[in-house]
């Protein structure tokens, strides 16, 4: 592991793979086996695990996590309530020990994130995303901004522990209304958005599309209207333009009057927060990050050498190379920690960092 909080950084991550609530009801089908001294506690075992696959804790019932409660009281201790439904696949007992295996329907939805404080959901995007920097740009095709749906994201992502949600505007005068001018989808535009997000006072950017469609009674009625609206959003790293997560959402207006709009996206709203607070808490739920690393050939060899340098590096899984222009690799990394932590084991092997951001590395 990469450095000594990794042991710690694990437990914040099952932690959080427990708190993840699906917006409707899900389930998964496990297939997992208990034993124990008779059907019962054998049954009641492989519940257990069961429960452990699919949310990906596996700490024992001594563990925890600084003052917070054990895990084995939240979740263990009432495994059987997040079993909708089971099977059992096979029962046999041998020298006393009856052995069980069972496909059970885990209900996601009952692994409840009401067990959670603020403080800890804080402590799981620290320790795996650095306490990340993010904006929030909600714009229609036309260049509109919507900064009640803006604010409606920026206060959900709040409520959930991301405490640092930037005011493009106020941060890099311009960069906001850059944004919004270049809210087409022309491809010769491209260019221009990767640019913008590379120059972001941000490490991730949630940009919502909006798509308005107005009846309007003015010629009968003026100032009553009818209004709906669809919201594509994407939640992009700055560092690298990788999408973390995307989603969409619709809302409209209940009747005819002047407030329909904001009426309709209040109900996306309703919506679309819940789906991005979970893309982006699951993104930071994840020890695994995707890190971009720039790197000169002649610091790693040919693409065969790179590729195994870099993967015998502590915490690298794999390694892909991507492009190499002018004698600089660019290569994407699957890396258990943050940028900065791989920045230290960089230096540690005898490499020279120039740069680094939320996602991304360079190497001189």
């Amino acid at each position: 592991m990469p450095r000594i909080f990794s042991r710690k950084k694990s437990l914040l991550t099952a932690l959080a793979l427990s708190l993840l609530l699906p917006a409707s009801a899900q389930a998964a089908l496990v297939t997992a086996t208990g034993q124990g001294a008779d059907e019962r506690s054998a049954l009641h075992d492989a519940m257990r695990a069961a429960v452990e696959q699919e949310v990906g804790v596996y700490l024992d019932s001594r563990t925890k996590i600084q003052n917070y409660r054990t895990l084995q009281d939240t979740i263990y201790a009432q495994s059987e309530g997040y079993i909708s439904s089971y099977d059992v696949l096979s029962h046999e007992t041998i020298g006393g020990v009856h052995r069980i295996t069972i496909r059970a329907d885990v209900d996601a939805d009952r692994i409840s994130a009401r067990t959670a404080t603020l403080q800890q959901r804080k402590a799981i995007i620290g320790a795996n995303l650095e306490d990340p920097r993010i904006a929030v740009v909600a714009v229609g095709s036309d260049g509109t901004a919507y900064p009640s749906l803006e604010n409606a994201l920026a206060s959900a992502l709040q409520a959930q522990g991301f405490s640092r949600i930037i005011d493009l505007d106020a941060a890099d005068d311009g960069i906001r209304r850059a944004f919004l001018a270049l809210a087409g989808d022309a491809a010769g535009r491209k260019a221009q958005l990767t640019a913008l997000l590379a120059d972001s006072p941000c490490d991730y950017l949630a940009i919502v599309k909006v798509a308005k469609d107005t009846e309007s009674l003015d010629t009968v009625l003026p100032g009553l209207h009818k209004t709906y609206v669809t919201c594509a959003a994407r939640l992009v790293s700055t560092a690298t333009g990788e999408i973390t997560w995307a989603g969409t959402a619709n809302g409209a207006s209940s009747h005819w009057y002047a407030g329909a709009e904001q009426e309709a996206l209040a109900n996306a709203a309703k919506t679309l927060a819940p789906r991005l607070v979970r893309g982006a808490f699951r993104k930071a739920a994840n020890v695994q990050q995707h890190i971009r690393l720039m790197i000169p050939q002649s610091r790693l060899g040919d693409a065969a050498a790179a590729r195994g340098t870099l993967e015998a590096l502590p915490g690298v899984q794999h390694a892909f190379l991507r492009s190499r222009t002018n004698g600089i690799y660019t290569i994407d990394l699957d890396y258990d920690g943050t940028a900065a932590d791989l920045v230290t084991i960089l230096e540690n092997a005898g490499y020279q960092v120039a740069h680094f951001e939320a996602e991304s590395v360079t190497v001189e």
